[in-house]
């Protein structure tokens, strides 16, 4: 008799089940893009949505249910950068792109993402050119007093002809 049963088994008994679906609920908010099979990315994304909701609640509860389920560097960045992005959203975390089949055995691939991740991807980009700019502004610096010292030596040098000829 079918009793609704909610989600795929994977072929694995629960507790090795658990863990899979954990390992890739970790990898996709560490890396916010994974590329997985169609039902692998399903089961992922319902998951991950799922912890996002309770990352923004925010409270000890929700952070002590966060950590046994998570490592504590993904509670953190759980937390700190990724709930705070959808404080305005209400679900709809990510999004599931399918990508067509496998070459070796025809799955159905699929690349799992966070939705603001292109904008993400962005800011990174700008703050990584910052620091190039920094680098090019301290060697300009650096440069200009090359440059006086040399023209302070020069003028000591000077100096130092002119009163001897006196």
């Amino acid at each position: 008799m079918y009793k609704r049963i909610k989600g795929k088994k994977f072929s694995r008994k629960t507790d090795q089940r658990r863990a899979f679906l954990r390992n890739l609920a970790v990898n996709l908010i560490l890396e916010e893009r994974i590329t997985t099979t169609k039902t692998r990315a399903r089961a992922a994304s319902s998951l991950v949505e799922k912890m996002i909701t309770k990352a923004k609640i925010g409270d000890l509860a929700a952070i002590k249910r966060l950590s046994s389920m998570l490592p504590q560097l993904v509670v953190k960045k759980l937390i700190s950068d990724v709930a705070p992005r959808f404080t305005k959203r209400n679900g709809g975390y990510t999004r599931i792109m399918k990508l067509g089949q496998r070459f070796k055995d025809g799955a159905e691939m699929a690349v799992v993402e966070f939705i603001d991740h292109d904008e993400v991807l962005a800011r990174e980009k700008e703050e990584k050119k910052k620091p190039a700019d920094k680098k090019k502004a301290v060697k300009k610096e650096k440069k200009a007093k090359k440059e006086t010292k040399k023209e302070k030596k020069e003028a000591k040098k000077e100096e130092g002809i002119e009163n001897k000829e006196k």
